[in-house]
C-alpha cells in the first residue's frame, strides 16, 4: 500500500486550521492545569514565614487542590477527547455538525468507553514505565550512578514508545466510535494495526515532534525573556516591585500562548494519527479514495 505522508499532513493542517473550535477541547486540561496553578501560587503571596497554623492551611489548600484538580483534569481531558474524536471523523467524512457545543453534547454518549481506553492505558503502559524508571533509580543508587549511563540508549527510546501509545490510544478512539466497539476490543484492534503499520506511525510523529519543537522555540521563547531577566534584579533594592512585574509579564505572556500552542499541536498531533489510522485500517481502494476527498 502506499502510503502519502505528504497528504497526511497537509490534510491535518488544512483540517485543523479550518475547525479551530477543535482546539478548545485539546486545551482543556491546560486550562484547568492554569487553574491549579494559579492556586498553588497564589497562597505564597499571603503567608508569614513564622505562621505555622497559616502554613498547615495552606499545604491543606494544597493537597485538596491537587486531588479536585486531578479528577476535573482526567474528566475534562477525556470530555475533550470523545468529542475531538467525534469532529474529526465528522470533519474527515462531511456528516453531521461540528460545531463546538454539538460535538461536547454528543461526544458525552462515548465518554465512559473514552475514560476506559484512557485508564487501561494509563495504568497498564504507566505501570510498567513507573517500574523501570523505580529500577533505573535503585539501581543507580546501588552503582553509584554507573546504570544510569548505561541505560541512556533504553531510555532514549521511551520516546518513540510513548509516541506509539498515544498513536494506540488514538486509535482506539476512531475504533470505538467508528465502529461501536467496547474499550478492550478498540485498543485490541487499534494495537494491530499500528503493529503492522509501526514505522508509519513512529515516522509522522517524530515529523510532528520536531516540528512543534521548532516552533515552540520560535514563538515561546519570547514569552520565556520576563522570566530569564529576573536573576539580573536579584541584587537590587527594587527587586519587591520588579519581581512582581516580572513574573505578572511572565505569566501573562507564557501560559496564554503556551496554551494556545498546546492546542494547536495537540489537534493537529490527533488529526494525523486519526486520519493514518483511518487510511490504513482501510483496505487499499478505500483508503485511496479517501485521500482524493475535498477538505471538510
Amino acid at each position: 500500500m502506499n502510503f502519502d505522508y505528504g497528504n497526511i499532513l497537509t490534510r491535518s493542517f488544512q483540517l485543523t486550521w479550518k475547525h479551530k473550535a477543535f482546539w478548545l477541547f485539546t486545551m482543556f486540561p491546560m486550562l484547568i492545569g492554569i487553574f491549579i496553578f494559579a492556586a498553588f501560587i497564589a497562597p505564597v503571596f499571603l503567608l508569614d514565614g513564622n505562621d505555622d497554623e497559616m502554613m498547615v492551611l495552606v499545604l491543606v489548600l494544597w493537597v485538596v487542590v491537587m486531588i479536585i484538580g486531578g479528577i476535573a483534569s482526567l474528566v475534562a481531558g477525556t470530555a475533550g477527547s470523545a468529542s475531538l474524536m467525534l469532529g474529526i471523523l465528522r470533519a474527515e467524512r462531511g456528516e453531521g455538525s461540528t460545531s463546538f457545543m454539538d460535538l461536547l453534547r454528543d461526544g458525552f454518549q462515548y465518554f465512559g468507553r473514552t475514560l476506559a481506553v484512557i485508564l487501561i492505558l494509563q495504568f497498564s503502559i504507566g505501570a510498567v514505565i513507573t517500574v523501570f524508571f523505580l529500577c533505573v533509580f535503585l539501581l543507580s543508587i546501588v552503582t553509584m550512578g554507573l546504570a544510569t549511563i548505561c541505560l541512556q540508549p533504553v531510555m532514549i527510546l521511551l520516546t518513540p514508545v510513548s509516541f506509539l501509545v498515544i498513536a494506540i490510544m488514538d486509535g482506539a478512539l476512531v475504533t470505538l466510535i467508528d465502529e461501536d466497539l467496547g474499550a478492550w476490543d478498540a485498543i485490541k484492534r487499534a494495537f494491530q494495526v499500528v503493529r503492522e503499520h509501526v514505522w508509519k506511525f513512529i515516522i509522522l510523529t517524530l515529523i510532528v515532534y520536531f516540528g512543534s519543537t521548532i516552533l515552540s522555540s520560535i514563538f515561546i521563547f519570547p514569552a520565556m525573556i520576563p522570566a530569564m531577566a529576573a536573576p539580573i534584579f536579584m541584587e537590587t533594592d527594587i527587586i519587591g516591585p520588579v519581581m512582581t512585574l516580572i513574573f505578572g509579564a511572565f505569566v501573562c505572556l507564557f501560559f496564554p500562548l503556551m496554551t494556545l500552542f498546546s492546542g494547536i499541536v495537540g489537534t493537529f498531533m490527533t488529526y494525523v494519527l486519526s486520519l493514518s489510522y483511518l487510511r490504513l485500517k482501510r483496505p487499499p481502494e478505500q483508503a485511496a479514495a479517501s485521500e482524493s476527498l475535498p477538505t471538510a
